[in-house]
Parts: structure tokens; C-alpha cells; sequence
């Protein structure tokens, strides 16, 4: 590969950073209203309501990151019920797909997590 071919390939690459980066902060954005209106009142509460796992709990987020973060998606909008209960879309049937998974992705960003 030749020397001008490179740069240009890198330059077009780098011109979609920003936008990528822009597409993040925008979808963070909208996971922490999310969490904030729907996902806060358990899980932000300083203590475990409905044992539910609470934002400042990284390893406890860690452990659920590990079954992989389609299965976190599914579980937010599917909920679930046995030892632990999590409503489907945090209890608000009116929320998209998209705005759920933001949730979950701001949520993981706030613990510290990738």
C-alpha cells in the first residue's frame, strides 16, 4: 500500500470520529433522561429496593455485563421475574427499544464500565 493511498484512507476514516462521538454523547444523553425518569427510582436509591442492583455497584454490574450486553438489553425489555423482578421497560410500556438500551448503556457508563 502506498504512502498516499494510506493517508487518505486514514484522513476519510477520521473524518467519521466526530460524528461517531457525537452519536454517543447524543444516545448517553438520552439513557440518562431515561434512567432518570424510569430506571433511577430503583436502581439509584442508595439502598437495594426489590434487590434490585444499584448504580453504584459496579461489581455488581460487571457480573451481569459479563453475560454480554444483548442479554442486558433483553432483560430491560423483556423484564423478568423470580428471585430478582425487573419490570419490562423499567415500568414504562411507552418506551422504545432504543431508548431502553440507551438506559443500560448510560447506566453502565455511570459504574464505570465499557
Amino acid at each position: 500500500m502506498n504512502s498516499t493511498f494510506r493517508l487518505l484512507l486514514a484522513a476519510i476514516l477520521a473524518s467519521f470520529l466526530p460524528a461517531a462521538g457525537a452519536q454517543e454523547a447524543t444516545r448517553l444523553a438520552l439513557g440518562e433522561k431515561v434512567f432518570n425518569a424510569y430506571c433511577k427510582a430503583c436502581h439509584d436509591t442508595g439502598t437495594a429496593r426489590n434487590d434490585a442492583p444499584q448504580l453504584s455497584e459496579a461489581a455488581e454490574w460487571k457480573e451481569r455485563l459479563g453475560k454480554g450486553r444483548n442479554e442486558m438489553y433483553w432483560s430491560s425489555i423483556e423484564g423478568f421475574t423470580g428471585y430478582f423482578v425487573m419490570p419490562p421497560r423499567g415500568g414504562n410500556p411507552a418506551l422504545s427499544d432504543d431508548e431502553v438500551r440507551s438506559a443500560v448503556d448510560y447506566l453502565f457508563r455511570k459504574a464505570g464500565l465499557p
